[in-house]
């Protein structure tokens, strides 16, 4: 079941011009999963210099409206580009999950361009990352 939170198109997430707008989309919906209760922000495009504010704000804006016993979950299978700071961006977000004490899950599909320059990195070990949404899903075990 999901129920849609998108963000009004008139809201600056910190974006730089119509450009930004164009290149990356990002919607944030609940998810009901089994047991499981989740905030799903779903990344859509280019994450480069010119977007990666808007990813950041879009997590963080996610944190802030978490119901208790919900996760928060990045589902980044649609994005075709992670630079340097889509990299920064997601690194931030995890430290920001880290002090809240709220569980961040980072979806990536392993044939896409975004676990390369996460492997290439080292990051695969600093973020929890998943190969789909009904994965993060499942309790840790």
């Amino acid at each position: 079941m999901h129920e849609f939170e998108v963000g009004d198109p008139g809201t600056d997430l910190g974006a730089q011009g119509p450009a930004a707008e164009q290149i990356l989309r990002i919607d944030t919906g609940r998810v009901l999963h089994d047991q499981a209760q989740a905030l799903v922000v779903t990344v859509a495009g280019e994450v480069d210099v010119l977007t990666a504010a808007r990813l950041r704000a879009a997590i963080v804006a996610g944190f802030g409206k978490l119901r208790e016993g919900e996760i928060l979950v990045v589902d980044l299978t649609d994005v075709t580009f992670l630079g340097s700071p889509g990299l920064q961006a997601l690194v931030e977000v995890t430290q920001v999950a880290r002090q809240r004490r709220e569980p961040l899950r980072i979806v990536v599909d392993n044939t896409r361009p975004v676990i390369r320059p996460i492997e290439l990195t080292g990051l695969d070990g600093l973020l929890a990352l998943f190969d789909t949404v009904d994965d993060a899903l499942r309790p840790a075990s």
